[in-house]
């Protein structure tokens, strides 16, 4: 019996383990806690946003364009901040549940040890995708792999020593608060106010709550002690104990929250530009200390002010000014009278797409005129398209193209006409233009450098998730002077300031500066078509006057079309649109979804702007456009036409099993939609250049250089390039596949009859 007996009362101080007690209160009443720790979880393991590249910024993160101890450090710091948070929620939300720990030294201390089973798990979980990501994708030996988590493990430490610190020497125990009790018996103790829960009298509203039952607990790392009863302490004592702890976190929690504006304030600093992962915990931790405020206000009544809140800035959203914080394309003019956008307004006239046509005509014939002069009588016309794809796409538009005008001699470049497509092909391709384009005038010895394109290789996406943490979600109170214009920083402007500092400011232009090189056939057009998402259209925006591109032809006996694009330039003529940031036009033909804001135009109604590649992700339709408008100068004058089309992904891609499970078959409809956008782009594309090849006797030739990625070596969709992934993609300019359609390409080239 006796040994029965002590089997049962080992078995129930296992049961009420403090620590084991916690978990439990935690899957059963800290839900909105949980959320984020699975999270956290869903992105370590690659089970959460994998497509989109969130795992690697957690796995291998970067800072100051290195991976390394320092950025590996910079993660574990602020997941140690993220842990105290975790805990202080705990503490606040939670400990008037366990009233034993108020009877011990050091509560909060005591606490933190004892609420250790998530974090410890989530470290190690963290520390083996890592090693092992480090060793197999990005072939880091094993020496550096342990010393960067060493260093992420550090990083942890650190911050937990501060918070221990703190608290060892502000945190009071109920023995503190008993000494010279009688002698303070007859004062009143007033309670002691904080700036951002209430005073003393939060423990004393929650007496009457259910308590956890707990026998023993962890009193250090390694040893286990047994529960003090605390029926006969004085509950006046274990309330000060409760409160005087409640107001140290509070003023932790300040400190906190002006290191985070200090970071947002400084982010302009690349040494504040902190890893994404790191600006994720960051994010995660105000919020939490945010929520443990409000609902040390509010207590139940939290959630339901909450959605009291979120409805009525909904109602009045329009009207509220300071909440409706617009990102605007720098260099247009918002203070005028707004562009009326309309039918009438966007449709062109006939007269006005003649004179369009006209002058476009007269481009081609200068650049006819000065490929003559070479002594190419009838030249092939080249038209590159290129896919969106964020990083992975530019890196990869601009080493291709770079490739393949160096073997062709330069006769790539000095046969393109226009250049268009969408996301980050067309950053690569900007790139490309105007590198080769200094090259021809001087100002660029060596336009084939790999440097200019490893620039596109370089972060964007670390300052972009700073700015939407720390100054996005809170207040945007920064502001950028543009002339005579003023705007307020967001993460749109970081995108376009950390995209002039990769590219050493080359990008940096207005749209009215390539008027002229545009004009005079020195470069290629370049066109962009992002989309309106009122009511769908595309804007086409370029340097030249292209009416004809928004131009729906026809069909005898049919009713009028409606108009499917817009010009940019002759719509917000008024608000300066020739003045337009280049890097801002980039930036809006590039705006995924939330990861960078949608651009707002002086419009009335308000138009707002996102990616190209949700009508076209090729740029074909636009191509199309255009030939189809010159086809009686094309076949009149050149020898046929070569669509160069950069593609970040290879065509014909297996189709995707839908998921059996609840969940993937009611997600199934929509994911599907969404998931097949590019190859339903795809299908029309390859019909309509069907039926465009007719137009040109069978005289269209398409060359297609595609970044064979399968799943074994699968690049994100991200603003962001590991060192693994940037080696693939330099790796792919010597693969058989790429250097067949190069030699494909140099053979049309040569042909000229």
């Amino acid at each position: 019996m006796q040994k029965r007996s002590n089997i049962a009362q080992k078995l129930r101080r296992i049961r009420f383990f403090f620590p084991i007690q916690l978990l439990i209160l935690h899957v059963k009443k800290n839900h909105f806690l949980l959320f984020f720790w699975l999270l956290l979880f869903g992105f370590t393991t690659g089970v959460l946003a994998s497509k989109f590249g969130v795992p690697q910024q957690f796995l291998i993160p970067e800072y100051r364009g290195a991976s390394g101890i320092l950025s590996f450090y910079i993660v574990g710091f602020a997941l140690g901040g993220f842990i105290t948070a975790f805990n202080l929620y705990s503490y606040i939300m939670h400990g008037y549940r366990f009233p034993f720990i108020a009877t011990l030294s050091k509560p909060f201390h005591k606490l933190s040890i004892n609420n250790f089973l998530l974090p410890a798990l989530f470290i190690v979980v963290y520390c083996i995708n890592s090693a092992n990501y480090q060793m197999e994708k990005e072939l880091i030996p094993a020496a550096k792999v342990v010393i960067n988590l060493m260093f992420f493990l550090i990083g942890v430490a650190s911050f937990q020593s501060l918070s221990y610190f703190y608290f060892l020497y502000t945190n009071k125990s109920a023995q503190h608060f008993g000494k010279g009790r009688n002698r303070r018996a007859q004062k009143e103790e007033s309670p002691v106010e904080s700036p951002l829960h209430t005073p003393v009298q939060w423990f004393t509203r929650r007496r009457r709550a259910a308590k956890w039952h707990v026998e023993t607990y962890l009193s250090g790392f390694s040893k286990v002690s047994l529960a003090r009863d605390s029926k006969h302490y004085d509950k006046h004592i274990l309330d000060r104990v409760f409160s005087q702890n409640h107001i140290n976190a509070a003023r932790f929690e300040v400190v906190l929250i002006l290191s985070f504006l200090i970071i947002g304030n400084r982010r302009e600093n690349e040494f504040f530009v902190i890893p994404a992962a790191a600006s994720a915990m960051l994010f995660f931790t105000m919020l939490l200390m945010l929520v443990s405020a409000l609902h040390s206000w509010l207590k139940g009544w939290t959630f339901t002010l909450f959605i009291v809140i979120l409805v009525t800035l909904n109602f009045f959203y329009t009207d509220l000014k300071i909440i409706k914080l617009e990102n605007r394309a720098y260099g247009l003019n918002y203070e005028t009278s707004k562009a009326i956008y309309d039918l009438n307004k966007i449709k062109p006239s006939h007269a006005l797409v003649k004179q369009d046509m006209a002058w476009g005509e007269g481009i081609l014939n200068k650049w006819k005129a000065k490929l003559v002069a070479k002594g190419i009588e009838r030249p092939k016309l080249v038209v590159i398209d290129c896919s969106g794809g964020g990083s992975r796409s530019a890196f990869w538009t601009m080493k291709s193209l770079m490739t393949a005008d160096e073997k062709s001699n330069g006769a790539l470049f000095d046969q393109c006409v226009m250049m268009t497509g969408a996301s980050g092909g067309m950053l690569g391709a900007a790139q490309f233009r105007e590198i080769l384009w200094r090259g021809k005038k001087g100002q660029c010895n060596a336009p084939y450098d790999s440097v200019y394109a490893e620039q596109l290789a370089i972060d964007l996406l670390n300052p972009i998730i700073l700015s939407m943490t720390v100054n996005d979600w809170f207040i945007r109170y920064q502001k950028l002077e543009d002339g005579a214009y003023t705007y307020t920083k967001d993460r749109g402007w970081s995108f376009e300031q950390q995209l002039n500092k990769n590219t050493k400011g080359i990008l940096n232009k207005r749209l009215y500066e390539y008027s002229v090189p545009e004009a005079e056939a020195e470069m290629p057009m370049l066109v962009l078509s992002p989309t309106i998402i009122n009511d769908g259209r595309r804007l086409i925006i370029a340097s030249q006057p292209v009416s004809y591109l928004t131009q729906s032809h026809a069909i005898p006996g049919a009713p009028n079309p409606l108009p499917e694009d817009v010009e940019f330039t002759r719509l917000f003529e008024e608000q300066g649109s020739y003045n337009l940031r280049f890097t801002s036009a980039l930036r809006m033909n590039a705006t995924f979804p939330y990861v960078l804001p949608m651009a707002t135009l002086p419009s009335e109604p308000s138009l707002e702007i996102m990616d190209a590649g949700m009508r076209d992700n090729f740029g074909l339709k636009t191509t199309l456009q255009y030939l189809y408008t010159f086809r009686d100068w094309i076949n009149a004058n050149t020898s046929g036409v070569i669509i160069v089309q950069v593609r970040d992904t290879p065509k014909g891609v297996e189709l995707s099993d839908h998921s059996e499970t609840l969940f993937g078959r009611l997600s199934a409809p929509l994911g599907s939609i969404y998931g097949n956008m590019t190859k339903t782009h795809e299908y029309n594309n390859e019909q309509m250049l069907r039926y465009l090849k007719a137009s040109f006797q069978d005289n269209v030739e398409l060359v297609t250089f595609q970044l064979n990625q399968d799943k074994k070596n699968t690049i994100s969709l991200s603003w962001h390039l590991t060192q693994s992934e940037r080696l693939f993609i330099r790796k792919a300019v010597k693969d058989d596949y790429f250097l067949s359609e190069l030699d494909r390409l140099n053979y049309l080239l040569a042909r000229t009859n």
